[in-house]
C-alpha cells in the first residue's frame, strides 16, 4: 500500500471529523505531528503541522479536554512566528483561557491578537480578535464594552461574508443582552445564530445556540419551549460527544425541570452536570451550576443544603473573579440566612449584590433581589418601594416582546405576579 501523504491524512481527519467520529479525527493529527519535525525548514511540512495543531485544538476544546486543547494551541502559537497564523493563536489561546476562568490571561492574549492583527492589516484576525475580547468581557461583566467589541465583529464578519464568525458573533452577541435582561433581542440573535449554523452544519455551535436560546426561554417561565431547545441541544451534544456542552445542557435541564417541580429529576440532572464540569475543570459552569443547585435547594426549603451557596460564595471571593458569579453567590446565600430566619445577614448580602447586579446590568438578577429584600422588609412603605423597583425592571424586560403569548407567560409566571399583585392600587 503507497502511504498517505500529509495532506492526504488532513483530509481523511477532515473527514471524520464531519462524520463525528471526533476522536478518531484528532487520533490521526496527533500521528501527523509524531511524525513531522516542528523545527522543519519545508515550508509545506511546516504549514501541515499549523493546520493539525489548530484543528487538533478545535476538536480537543469542542470534545471538553480544555487543558488539552490549550497546550495545542499553544504550541500552535510558539511554530506561527508573527504570521497571521499567530493572531489565530493567541484568539484560540485567549478563548480556552476564558473557559479556563483565566480572565486576566485571555484579555491579555486577545489584546495581542488585535494589535497583531491590526499590524499585518489581516482582518479576518481582527474580526475574530475582537469577538474573543468581547466573550471575555462579557463573563468579566464589563458588558457595555463587550457590546462594543461585539457589533465590531459582527461587522466586519458580516463584510467578509463569514458565515461561521457571524454564527459566533450573533451567539455571543445574544448572551450579552441576555445578561443585561434584553431578552428579546437576545432571543432574535440566538435564532439568527441556529439558522446560520443549520446553514453551514457546525453542530457544536448549533447546540451552543440551542442551550442559549432555551435559558432566554426558561428566564421567560416558557418552560414547555426551554425544554424543547435544551433536549434538542443535548441530544445532538452527546451523539457527537460534546461534553461541555452537554454539561451545560444538563444543568439547565435541571433548571428546566425544577420550573415544573419535578425535583428528583431536576437534582439529577444539576448532580449530573456539576460531576462533569469537575471532569472536565469547566470552572465557568461549575459555578453557575452551583447557583442552579443552590436555587433548587432553596426552592425546596432545603436549608441542610445551603453548602452549594456557600461554596459559589467562597469561589467568588477570590481576587480577579467574575462579578457576575459574585452577585450569584451573594444572592444564593441571603436566600439560605432568609430561610434560616436570619434577615439582617440576608439583606446585607443582597444589598452587595444589588451593587454588582448594576455594575453588570443584569436585569434578571437585579428584579429578583429587589423582589427578595421586599419580603424582608421591616417597614411596609420599604417593601413597597422594592417591590416597585421589582416590577419596573419586569416590566422593562417584557416591554420589547411583539410575542404577546410570550410576554403574558411571563407576566403571569408565580415568580412575577408574586410582585406585581403587591403593588398598591394607584388612585
Amino acid at each position: 500500500m503507497i502511504p498517505s501523504t500529509h495532506d492526504q491524512q488532513i483530509e481523511h481527519a477532515r473527514q471524520a471529523a464531519q462524520d463525528g467520529r471526533f476522536w478518531d479525527a484528532v487520533e490521526q493529527y496527533t500521528e501527523i505531528l509524531a511524525t513531522t519535525d516542528p523545527q522543519t525548514d519545508d515550508s509545506s511540512r511546516k504549514n501541515n503541522r499549523l493546520i493539525c495543531l489548530k484543528e487538533r485544538g478545535d476538536l480537543l476544546s469542542e470534545l471538553g479536554e480544555q487543558l488539552a486543547a490549550l497546550a495545542a494551541y499553544e504550541q500552535y502559537y510558539l511554530e506561527s512566528g508573527s504570521s497571521q497564523h499567530a493572531v489565530e493563536a493567541l484568539v484560540l489561546i485567549g478563548n480556552r483561557s476564558r473557559g479556563l476562568g483565566q480572565f486576566g490571561r485571555s484579555h491579555t492574549a486577545c489584546q495581542e491578537a488585535l494589535d497583531l492583527a491590526t499590524a499585518l492589516n489581516y482582518t479576518p484576525g481582527r474580526a475574530k480578535a475582537l469577538a474573543a475580547l468581547g466573550s471575555t468581557c462579557l463573563v468579566e461583566g464589563n458588558v457595555s464594552q463587550a457590546a462594543s467589541y461585539l457589533n465590531q465583529a459582527n461587522a466586519l464578519f458580516e463584510q467578509l461574508n463569514d458565515i461561521y464568525g457571524q454564527v459566533q458573533s450573533n451567539n455571543q452577541m445574544g448572551i450579552a443582552h441576555a445578561t443585561t435582561g434584553r431578552l428579546h433581542p437576545a432571543i432574535q440573535a440566538f435564532q439568527k445564530s441556529i439558522s446560520l449554523a443549520r446553514r453551514v452544519n457546525r453542530r457544536s455551535s448549533l447546540v451552543a445556540a440551542l442551550n442559549n436560546l432555551g435559558e432566554c426561554y426558561q428566564l421567560l417561565y416558557a418552560t414547555e419551549l426551554a425544554l424543547s431547545c435544551h433536549r434538542e441541544g443535548l441530544a445532538l451534544a452527546q451523539e457527537a460527544n460534546f461534553r461541555l456542552l452537554e454539561a451545560d445542557l444538563c444543568r439547565n435541564l435541571g433548571l428546566d425541570l425544577a420550573q415544573q417541580q419535578q425535583w428528583a429529576e431536576s437534582e439529577s440532572w444539576l448532580q449530573h452536570a456539576h460531576s462533569l464540569a469537575l471532569e472536565i475543570k469547566a470552572p465557568e459552569i461549575y459555578l453557575h451550576t452551583l447557583y442552579a443547585q443552590a436555587r433548587v435547594a432553596y426552592q425546596q426549603d432545603k436549608l441542610n443544603e445551603g453548602a452549594f451557596a456557600d461554596k459559589l460564595l467562597a469561589a467568588t471571593s477570590e481576587p480577579g473573579q467574575s462579578r457576575w458569579h459574585r452577585a450569584n453567590g451573594l444572592y444564593a446565600s441571603g436566600l439560605f440566612c432568609q430561610l434560616a430566619g436570619e434577615h439582617a445577614a440576608a439583606e446585607e448580602m443582597w444589598q452587595q449584590a444589588i451593587f454588582l447586579a448594576h455594575e453588570t446590568e443584569n436585569r434578571v438578577l437585579l428584579w429578583q433581589l429587589h423582589a427578595a429584600l421586599a419580603q424582608i422588609a421591616q417597614q411596609p412603605t420599604l417593601a413597597t418601594v422594592h417591590n416597585r423597583i421589582a416590577a419596573e425592571v419586569i416590566q422593562q424586560i417584557a416591554e420589547p416582546f411583539t410575542d404577546e403569548a410570550l410576554k403574558l407567560q411571563f407576566l403571569e409566571a408565580p415568580a412575577v405576579t408574586a410582585v406585581l399583585t403587591q403593588l398598591p392600587n394607584e388612585k
